[in-house]
């Protein structure tokens, strides 16, 4: 038997979330944007995180405009990230679950 990939056999919302949300850094990511860390190398940094799942992340909350990308340099071209609204509504969960793990988890 092989493992799934991914949720996509379920119509569920919160599968759905999960498919968007559910990789390790995603909510790391956007809870960092929201903290005022726009731009590539701050998210890299605070995070300790490879470029390469970086860049996969962003582009993936771009794709589903949890994000958007702003253009602050032509050359070099650089991008600037913000959360959208749909980000933005993501903050309050973000925050709960922070609240859950500092609580529950960590001891």
């Amino acid at each position: 038997m092989s493992l799934r990939k991914n949720l996509d056999h379920l119509e569920h919302g919160l599968a759905d979330a999960l498919g968007v949300m559910g990789e390790w850094w995603t909510p790391l990511v956007i809870w960092n944007i929201d903290q005022g860390s726009h731009r590539f190398e701050q998210l890299q940094s605070s995070l300790g995180i490879a470029r390469n799942i970086l860049t996969n992340r962003l582009k993936t909350l771009v794709d589903y405009k949890i994000v958007e990308k702003r253009e602050y340099s032509s050359k070099p071209r650089r991008y600037e990230y913000h959360l959208t609204a749909r980000g933005e509504a993501l903050i309050p969960i973000l925050a709960e679950l922070e609240k859950w793990g500092a609580k529950r988890v960590r001891k």
